[in-house]
Order: structure tokens, then sequence, then C-alpha cells
């Protein structure tokens, strides 16, 4: 077998490659348990197997010095593949490898992750879709077979119980990654409705994304917490929801967003609302929320370290430091007397780039824990200090 075949059959085949890979990008990380690794082949075997089936095939073919013919299973077709199309080819093949790993170890994502995985070979997000697509078509089964499924606007899950006519709802005992969803009954509860929480904080999160991989990887079990997503621009029954445990629980409420001007708007949403929509706008569910990460003094600590390839920083536009400069106007509630937050948006106008959360993940499929926990670290450090 060719050296270009064995690296093929390695990196999409040998699920002990995809864990020597992951354990190397982040050496804190443990196995999820041959036990656990079992049921998940168990569990998506059919579509395993076909992936499996598809680099055989190619490495027959070039074994061979055959160009590969693939067919695809929903259309009953044949494809040959010419040299004009081997970025496409290769793209669909990255995706398959991607997805193999996903399902070998149980796990999910959202489409916006696996672009920032392969972030230095997709031009664009676009190039990405079409690529998972392609697999999809390849293998005949659904995206979400390939275990990357979107979720509904406004979730939450962690260390919360509620109560309703002494039904006990656990949003810790998780039926899905997306946990339970944010209902309209947050806007005006029962009067049987309560709610218990031994939580620590409540972790706001701009993407979807994240969220699924904090609620997938329980990040409430490792520091007591309730996790929220908005999925983006919260709607109000996501405001109210965070805005209610903070009333109740008094619990710190700390966001975390993209390093870019949207993502700062999104948190600044929960602090302040919005004026083009009334009464339910503006202080009505206002939240004195801490801006966590993704902040530009974190980033920059990462670039010195040269652990994130140069692809993930982009260009701040033009739009981009007006909504920068509205923010660090004198009057702006944003940053108020807040110097660090001040000096935070200063120093991102100074870059000049932006970067968006999903980018850590290019580190490694479970960074993301693994920062958000150093995070919190130094955000509870510098709260006992004072500063």
């Amino acid at each position: 077998m060719s050296v270009h075949c064995n690296i093929l059959y390695r990196y999409i085949m040998d699920p002990l490659y995809t864990e020597e890979k992951n354990i190397a990008q982040n050496p804190s990380s443990t196995s999820t348990g041959f036990a656990e690794n079992i049921m998940s082949i168990k569990k998506h075997e059919k579509v395993i197997d076909r992936i499996e089936g598809v680099a055989a095939g190619i490495i027959k073919a070039l074994d061979r010095e055959e160009v590969p013919l693939l067919s695809s299973e929903s259309k009953n077709t044949e494809k040959c593949f010419t040299l004009s199309q081997s970025r496409s080819f290769t793209s669909a093949l990255m995706v398959l490898s991607y997805c193999h790993s996903l399902l070998l170890s149980n796990r999910s994502t959202t489409t916006r992750e696996v672009y920032y995985f392969f972030v230095t070979h997709f031009r664009n997000q676009r190039e990405c879709e079409q690529a998972i697509w392609d697999a999809a078509d390849l293998l005949g089964v659904s995206r979400i077979s390939l275990g990357l499924a979107a979720s509904p606007k406004g979730w939450f899950c962690g260390s919360l119980k509620i109560v309703r006519k002494n039904n006990i709802t656990d949003a810790a005992a998780l039926s899905s990654i997306q946990g339970l969803p944010i209902t309209r009954e947050w806007l005006e509860p029962e009067k049987d409705f309560e709610v218990r929480s031994n939580a620590s904080c409540i972790l706001v999160i701009e993407k979807e994304g994240i969220y699924n991989r904090l609620s997938e990887d329980r990040f409430f079990e490792t520091v007591p917490c309730i996790l929220v997503t908005g999925k983006g621009v919260p709607d109000l029954a996501t405001r109210s929801l965070v805005w209610r445990l903070y009333q109740q629980f008094r619990l710190p409420v700390l966001g975390i967003c993209d390093c870019n001007p949207y993502g700062i708007g999104v948190l600044f949403t929960y602090f302040r609302g919005s004026k083009r929509i009334g009464v339910d706008g503006e202080d009505r569910y206002s939240v004195p929320i801490e801006w966590l990460g993704l902040r530009p003094s974190q980033v920059e600590k990462l670039r010195k370290e040269n652990k994130l390839p140069f692809d993930v920083y982009q260009k701040l536009t033009e739009f981009d430091r007006k909504k920068i400069k509205s923010y660090c106007h004198h009057s702006h509630d944003f940053h108020g007397s807040n110097h660090e937050r001040l000096q935070e948006l200063l120093l991102m106008k100074r870059n000049g780039y932006k970067v968006e959360l999903e980018a850590l993940q290019w580190i490694g499929v479970n960074y993301i824990c693994h920062w958000l926990q150093e995070t919190l670290q130094e955000y509870i450090n510098r709260r006992m200090k004072g500063v």
C-alpha cells in the first residue's frame, strides 16, 4: 500500500489514530471510555460502515493506479472525479473523516464547527456547507445522521430544577444536547411554577455550537452553573429566563461571545435590551452581565502563543469600526465606569481584527471546556481581589 493510501486509511478509518490526534491537541483530555465507544459504534454503525466503505474503495482504486469512482447511495449514480474536481473531492473526504471521528466518540456538532476545524482548507462557510451536502449525498444519509444538527432558538440546561404541580424537570438530565427549550412560560410563569438551583453562576453563550459543546460535555458538572443560549441576539423569552434566574438567585451572569462588535452587541442586549421592541426592551429584563470572553486580550495571548492559524483572524470592516467607536463613547452603557471593558474595546480597535468563538475548536475538540474553566478561575480570583 502506498504512503498516501496509508495516510488516508489512518485518517479516515483508524479510530485509534483519531484518538491520538485529539489527545495530542489537548493532553489534559481523557478518553470517553472503551464501553462508550462500543455503544457509539453500534448506534451509528450503518453510517460508520458506509464511510469506511468509501475509504476502502478509494484505497483499492489508488493501489490499482485508477481514478476513484464514487457511488451516490441516495441517487444510485456513480461519479468519476477529474483533476479539476480534486478540491471538492478532498473537501468531501475531509468532512467524512471528521464525521467518522464524531460518530465514534458519540458526539454531534454544528456545521460552523466543521468549518473552523478545517479553517485552513475551506475558503468560506458556503464551501464547507457544500462539502457536507456532498458527503451526505455520497452516503445516502441525512445531515443529522452525520452528527451535524441545528437547534431551535433559546435553550438552557445545567444545575436547575423546575417544579410544576409537583412534577420536577431536571435541566441536568439531558434528553438531547440542546437541553430544554426556552418557552413563553418564562415571560408569565404560572403560580405553581417554581425553580430550584445550586448553581454558582449563569453562563450566557452567544453561539449555539459552543453551547452544544458545553452541554454535551456536561460542563455544569465540572462547574455548577446554568447554561443559556439565545442563538445570537436573544428573544424575549430567553432574556426573561436569565432575568428571572438572576432576580431569584442573585447569581453572577457571565457572557461568552465572539470577539467582534456583533458579539458585544448580543451581550449588550441582555444588559440593556432593544429600543425597537418598546416596553419589552430597555430595562425590563436587564441584567448586569459580565464580559467573560472571548475578549481581545485573551485573543492577543493566543496569538502570541501561536495557538491559532492566521486564517481565523478576520479584518475589521468599516461597519465594525463604527460600532466599536459607538461602544467606546463616554455615554455608552456598555462600559460605563468599567475601565477594563473600555480598554478591551480599544485593544480590538488597535489590533484591527476579530475572531469567532469556534476558532478555539481548532486547538482541540476539548479545548473550549478547558479554556472556560481557566477563565472562570481567573474571574473568581479577580473578584476575590476586588478587581
